[in-house]
């Protein structure tokens, strides 16, 4: 794996971005992200949810979150 396609593996979502959150392979979040800070990420889908950011890290880097990018269409 190249070391951009790691580093973009790790990176939480951007405002703007049309995203799906899985952990443990069920969605947790798909929609569009309206909100980032230090300690959430919101995003707008069938409803508004408010993500801990440093849970999301531990997900990514343990590999029980995994983030899936509708922009690009290229899952990380």
């Amino acid at each position: 794996m190249s070391l951009l396609r790691r580093l973009e593996r790790h990176r939480l979502p951007r405002v703007g971005e049309y995203v799906t959150i899985l952990e443990y392979g069920k969605t947790l979040a798909k929609g569009s992200v309206i909100g980032v800070d230090h300690l959430y990420i919101t995003i707008a889908g069938k409803g508004i949810i408010d993500l801990d950011t440093e849970a999301l890290r531990r997900g990514l880097s343990d590999g029980t979150v995994e983030i899936i990018r509708e922009n690009d269409g290229v899952s990380y």
